[in-house]
């Protein structure tokens, strides 16, 4: 993706070329495909070999590597672009980005800044609600900072390699055999750690060094191969075809990057070797043509400047995918700006005396770059203020019913009273669980729980048991067990029903067993958790009961243990902050019709046979009316997201889950408990 600061002697266009291939697949499948290019493998395979080259001929000449200097070179080459487009995206987002969309945004600004926007998707890939947030526009920042974290450790690692190749008296072959080390290592790594986290492994590193070390191998084994015209002419037809057909061929299915990423790198690789070839048929004479050559010279800053403006296009049109007029007038705009940038600011800092004679001004020109931009974000974070989340205790029952009433037109806003929580504190206001780390990530199986309501002499036991669904009633369930003292047990776990098929995932197979052993040991009274998921079927979404969940029941009915199971919530399926943001004036846009969302019967009616041990609630009335379902009720927003419950929204269910819940199970509110906890707080008030 960055071009490296190598010898003259050692330019090869056709190089150039092969970048504007890898580019241009970038933008087309982020456009218009919706799946993995391949193009960033390729840049790091060029990458790792142009740098691995220069630093091994370096080393060849004197011995050693002047880590500072070549921190220099790489720092004239990539900072002046990437603070610019830095730059350019925040005052983007100042004028076309929602507020409630701008933290986050801000936050991975800076953590781009740092080179450590991979780190930060990382976290997000591991985070399940953050999976549904929308892009950011600087995440294309992912790849430049996994290139500079191998900028950073590479000389070290070669001056090891140097260090034992002396004591062993070897040449290339130790510098060979030491890199098909580390790329077999991490190859494994990335193998298995995408079997197993795929989303994360995605923008680890480690996961892939190995894309790195091909391109080393290749440098530093390459003056001593001889490869016939022939074989060279096929080596690169046959590379370049793999580079490109890898985003068409490769199944959306199959995790990324693992064994798969070998197709489009060992595909680069096949370029790299015929490259510098005379065959009059080779692929070298295509992709050194002049139009490739140019636009590789600004691939780079292409890389850098499509994603936002393709962010900012979909901002801006409300759309979720552009069409080709869209698309072609976005990879125009990137060109544009890439041109533009490249020959204006890029250029002639390259051709300037900055860091001629000390290394350490470029050092301190990238502070200068970095500063205004770190500054700007982290004064944009503070200007926002914090974030105010679960407020139904502190709302006025009159302004504010909330869940207290059925939802309908009429119910849903009240002229002249503001929408709490706001859109941008909505997006924060998720179930306590998360913040008290007791929800287990999407990737491990051990059972986490954790305790709330009365927990000294409770009357009774409630475990709250299944995936976010059923994490994000908590806040409803909270004020039950504080007026009828109830020990509520937290097991939840992210994007994990209660599900013996666990959705056919491993670890939440897993994870439903364990938990299964866990509720036979703790023998709660009810066990709370959903009673439906979403299928799309002919376009429409309907409800259905899994095979999966009705076997956990069952198996709990051999334990003695039963099961009040609440009707999932509808999903409305996009941002409902967002969108009550964008339509301040006409908040019922967000709504969607019922019949869209739910069945027209809750699918536990028709449920034969239907268990004993288990009994259901539908709730479905406080979301929707008999036409319509809404984003907002009672002037409170009802979804933290595409379709999380708020915490507010949800402790004002507390009354009518409470009146459902006695319905189905009278004997979980004994006649005195109430009578108790008023008691016993009027007791501590004395």
């Amino acid at each position: 993706m960055t071009s490296s600061p190598t010898e003259r002697s050692t330019y090869r266009p056709e190089i150039q070329g092969t970048r504007t291939i890898g580019a241009l697949l970038v933008a087309v499948f982020h456009i218009w495909g919706g799946r993995v290019s391949g193009g960033v493998d390729v840049f790091f395979v060029i990458s790792g070999f142009l740098i691995t080259g220069s630093l091994y001929r370096e080393l060849q000449r004197g011995g050693t590597i002047d880590v500072v200097a070549f921190w220099g070179r790489i720092v004239k080459r990539i900072a002046p672009m990437a603070f610019l487009v830095l730059a350019a995206t925040l005052v983007a987002a100042l004028i076309w980005m929602p507020h409630s969309r701008q933290r986050p945004f801000l936050i991975e600004v800076i953590y781009s800044a740092l080179h450590l926007e991979n780190l930060k998707l990382m976290m997000n890939a591991v985070d399940y609600l953050a999976r549904d947030e929308a892009p950011s526009p600087v995440q294309q920042f992912w790849a430049l900072s996994v290139q500079v974290q191998f900028y950073a450790v590479w000389p070290f690692l070669l001056l090891s390699i140097a260090f034992a190749a002396r004591q062993l008296r070897r040449g290339a072959s130790a510098f060979i055999a030491a890199l098909l080390i580390v790329f077999l290592i991490s190859l494994a790594y990335s193998v298995v750690q995408t079997r197993i986290d795929p989303s994360p492994t995605y923008f680890n590193p480690l996961a892939r060094v190995w894309e790195f070390a091909l391109g080393g191998i290749l440098a530093v084994a390459l003056p001593h191969l001889t490869v016939s015209s022939r074989l060279g002419g096929a080596m690169g037809w046959i590379g370049l075809a793999a580079v490109v057909s890898c985003g068409l061929l490769v199944p959306r299915f199959m995790h990324y990057p693992g064994y798969v990423a070998l197709w489009p790198t060992l595909g680069a690789a096949l370029v790299l070797l015929a490259s510098g070839g005379t065959s009059r048929l080779g692929v070298n004479r295509v992709l050194a043509s002049k139009p490739l050559v140019a636009c590789g010279d600004i691939s780079f800053a292409f890389y850098l400047w499509h994603w936002p403006v393709l962010v900012f296009a979909l901002l801006i049109s409300g759309r979720t995918q552009l069409g080709l007029q869209g698309g072609l007038a976005v990879i125009a705009i990137a060109l544009v700006a890439a041109y533009a940038s490249t020959r204006w600011i890029e250029q002639p800092i390259l051709r300037s005396a900055i860091g001629t004679r000390k290394a350490w001004h470029l050092h301190a020109m990238r502070a200068a770059l970095a500063a205004p931009v770190l500054m700007i974000a982290i004064a944009w974070s503070i200007h926002l203020g914090p974030v105010e989340t679960d407020l139904s205790q502190g709302l006025p029952v009159a302004d504010y019913p909330g869940g207290t009433v059925p939802a309908s037109m009429e119910t849903a806003l009240k002229p002249g009273i503001p929408l709490r929580p706001t859109p941008t504190a909505a997006k924060m206001d998720i179930a306590k669980v998360y913040g008290d780390m007791c929800h287990q990530d999407l990737f491990r199986a051990e059972v986490i729980e954790c305790t709330y309501g009365s927990t000294d002499e409770p009357v009774k036991s409630i475990a709250l048991v299944g995936g976010s669904h059923s994490a994000h009633w908590l806040a409803a369930l909270e004020p039950l067990a504080q007026q009828y003292r109830w020990r509520i047990v937290s097991i939840t776990k992210s994007g994990c029903a209660f599900d013996a098929n666990g959705g056919r995932d491993s670890g939440c197979i897993q994870w439903n067993k364990n938990v299964i052993e866990k509720l036979r040991k703790l023998k709660p009274d009810a066990v709370f958790t959903t009673s439906t998921r979403r299928l799309t079927r002919n376009g429409r979404k309907e409800e259905y009961i899994p095979k999966g969940y009705q076997e956990q029941w069952k198996r709990l009915a051999e334990s003695g243990v039963s099961v009040i199971a609440v009707r999932d919530n509808p999903w409305l399926g996009f941002n409902v902050p967002e969108c009550i943001e964008k339509n301040a004036s006409n908040v019922m846009a967000c709504s969607r019709p019922r019949r869209r969302l739910l069945n027209d019967v809750d699918p536990a009616l028709a449920l034969q046979p239907r268990p004993g041990n288990v009994a259901f609630i539908d709730m479905t009335d406080r979301f929707c009316d008999q036409s319509t379902c809404f984003p907002v009720s009672g002037n409170l927003i009802i979804y933290s997201d595409r379709h999380h419950i708020t915490a507010t929204f949800s402790r004002t269910l507390a009354g009518t889950l409470g009146e459902r819940m006695k319905q189905v199970r009278p004997d979980l509110f004994p006649a005195d408990a109430e009578g108790a906890t008023d008691r016993r707080r009027e007791a501590t008030a004395g």
